[in-house]
């Protein structure tokens, strides 16, 4: 078995609804963005890091709304607020603000980058673990991976040392297949019961199928998640 702190969390997210990377990669942005909130906003180096990406992207700084970190993000978008009121200020007579630079343009949201470190920390650890009987049966269970998740849990490119060897794609692809065609059945399911002539029978989680058939394709919400 791999590493027992990472498949203990691949196996408890098994029990839950939705893709099993999605699920891990909004938990570990959560606590990311609690321990901003808490003691990180008013570190010198994460300021300055946050100036060089002009804050979070979208998602994540109305997540932190919701968590009620207006103190916080009023002092992080100060800074960045007044670094565009200097530059606008030194640029009055120019018809080219020098402050839309490329290079800030590509410097990502700090919250953004810690949910990509998720993947590609986890990735191994999943192909490790789908060469297991018994996280087989629980991820065979699960929902499984959205598609973006699934195409990158096949594709990732590793270093050499966190290779994995065996049928662990075989496996995986195997598992996937049969989870979309369960999720398949049951669409049809739900299709067929908004017929007027079947209305009146009993209601299963097909009801819900919907929502997993647009997880898998788009995502996990991330306001259900959090």
């Amino acid at each position: 078995m791999p590493d027992q702190r990472e498949i203990q969390q691949l196996l408890e997210v098994c029990q839950q609804e939705g893709c099993l990377l999605c699920r891990l990669e909004q938990e570990n942005v959560q606590h990311y963005l609690d321990a901003w909130k808490y003691e990180l906003f008013t570190d010198v180096g994460v300021r300055e890091e946050l100036r060089r990406s002009q804050g979070f992207c979208h998602t994540h700084t109305w997540q932190l709304a919701r968590m009620g970190a207006t103190l916080q993000l009023a002092v992080a978008y100060r800074d960045i607020l007044s670094d565009t009121a200097e530059q606008l200020q030194a640029n009055t007579t120019s018809h080219r603000l020098r402050w839309f630079k490329p290079e800030r343009e590509q410097v990502p949201c700090p919250a953004c980058v810690q949910q990509q470190k998720t993947v590609v920390t986890l990735v191994p650890f999943l192909r490790r673990a789908m060469l297991d009987a018994i996280f087989y049966i629980q991820f065979l269970a699960s929902d499984g991976l959205c598609l973006e998740h699934f195409q990158q849990a096949c594709e990732l490119k590793l270093p050499g040392s966190s290779e994995v060897t065996g049928e662990w794609l075989a496996q995986l692809r195997q598992a996937q297949l049969a989870i979309l065609q369960r999720l398949d059945a049951q669409l049809g399911e739900l299709i067929r019961k908004h017929d007027y002539r079947f209305r009146d029978e009993a209601h299963g989680d097909e009801m819900v199928s919907w929502r997993r058939a647009a997880s898998q394709v788009a995502g996990e919400d991330k306001r259900v998640i959090m």
